[in-house]
Order: structure tokens, then C-alpha cells, then sequence
């Protein structure tokens, strides 16, 4: 079990490497369905992704901001990606991995 987390850890920090730019810090968080990824950023996704809903409340509308929920798949892995924008710029990324057997809706969409 310790090693599947690792290895798809390991595939969320390469998918990173590859399609954001300049990431600035990550952490991790594993829960009872998903390994999630939380990546910092000044740059911006370089990967045309699904995106399926958005998110602002009256403050971050005023201050640019935004959520905005989308899903990928690569190298094997069902991915939801939720970037959260502030003052017009995305700078957080946030790279969530189901795992086997989780009861997930694929493709994901607006409820």
C-alpha cells in the first residue's frame, strides 16, 4: 500500500514537472479516496485540460479571484484539478488521484 502511494505521488510531482509552470512549493494529503497534491504557483498549467465548473464568492470576485474545477487523465491516472486564482493569476494548483475501487462519477460534471 505504502509503495502504490508513493509511486502515484511520484507521477502527480512529474505531472507538475511537466505541465506547470514555475512551481513554487508542494504538499500532499492522503484521504480515504484520493491522493491530493497541493502544488503553489507563479506560472500557469501548460495542459489543455476538461473544466466543468467555477467558483467565486462576492470577495473574491472583487479581488480576482476564482475556483475553477476541471478534470485529466494521464498516465493511467483519473485526475480532478482544482485552480484557485487570486488577482486574476492562478497560484494554487491542486492535483487530486482517486484511488482503486473509490466511487467516483467519470467523467466529472456540473451537479
Amino acid at each position: 500500500m505504502a509503495e502504490e502511494k508513493e509511486v502515484i505521488y511520484g507521477k502527480l510531482v512529474e505531472y507538475v514537472e511537466r505541465f506547470v509552470r514555475d512551481p513554487q512549493r508542494m504538499r500532499r494529503l492522503e484521504d480515504e479516496v484520493a491522493y491530493h497534491l497541493f502544488v503553489w504557483t507563479r506560472g500557469g498549467l501548460e495542459r489543455g485540460i476538461k473544466c466543468f465548473d467555477e467558483a467565486a464568492g462576492p470577495l473574491e470576485r472583487l479581488l480576482g479571484g476564482k475556483r475553477l474545477f476541471c478534470y485529466d487523465e494521464w498516465e493511467g491516472l483519473r485526475l480532478a484539478v482544482t485552480q484557485v486564482f487570486r488577482l486574476g493569476r492562478l497560484k494554487l494548483l491542486v492535483l487530486t488521484a482517486f484511488k482503486k475501487g473509490a466511487r467516483v462519477a467519470w467523467p466529472p460534471r456540473k451537479a
